[in-house]
């Protein structure tokens, strides 16, 4: 109610749309502005901005704050997962950040929702090992490499299907025992230059979100 009435204005006889996180929408009619206490007479039914394909960033989390940030703004570009990811190059401790503040980042989740019209939060899954999603997912993986004779994400990921989980690593990369193991993984870069972790994962959720939403999952 109070974001309603006092962050994003709304006055009685405004048109408003309604979400439970899980997947549903509804137009309505604010009724009542009580910052305390909002009414809304629900109308009819609202047109689903969520993607067609869900899309699952595994990131080796940059410090605090910045994963912070780097949730909120991966939520509102629509991403569906975010897979905490521990690579060998991960600061050690960084991965009990999921522990600490795992009940901040389902706040932020939802205020991303309700900022940019997404009708689903985010979920934040369980922390992975690097090992373990290579095995898993196979050539269903692809990792971000600054390499710039690798071809752009945009030019490697499907038109339609499925979209690949998007694998990024820590401060210094993968190593190279971490991409033998990935070895059946598909591997694309962004730019020409090399990005700090929050800044890829950013960047890699604008560029599939901007792409045709085709068929699939």
């Amino acid at each position: 109610s109070s974001h309603l009435v006092r962050a994003r204005r709304v006055r009685e006889g405004d048109a408003v749309v309604l979400f439970d996180g899980r997947g549903e929408t509804r137009a309505g009619t604010l009724k009542d502005a009580n910052p305390k206490r909002a009414v809304v007479s629900v109308t009819g039914t609202y047109p689903d901005r969520e993607p067609k394909r869900a899309l699952t960033i595994c990131v080796s989390l940059p410090e605090g704050g910045k994963t912070d940030r780097m949730l909120f703004q991966l939520a509102e570009l629509g991403v569906s997962r975010l897979v905490p990811l521990a690579c060998a190059r991960t600061p050690k401790g960084r991965m009990d950040l999921v522990g600490r503040r795992r009940e901040r980042w389902v706040k932020l989740a939802r205020e991303a929702a309700k900022s940019s019209g997404r009708s689903r939060l985010l979920e934040v899954l369980a922390p992975r090992t690097f090992e373990d999603v290579a095995r898993e997912r196979g050539a269903g993986l692809l990792l971000l490499d600054p390499d710039p004779a690798l071809p752009t994400l945009g030019e490697v990921l499907p038109a339609a299907g499925e979209l690949p989980w998007i694998g990024i690593g820590p401060e210094g990369g993968f190593t190279d025992a971490e991409l033998t193991a990935a070895r059946d993984a598909l591997r694309a870069r962004l730019a020409r230059t090399a990005l700090r972790t929050e800044t890829a994962a950013l960047a890699a959720a604008a560029v599939a979100s901007a792409l045709p939403e085709g068929s699939g999952a």
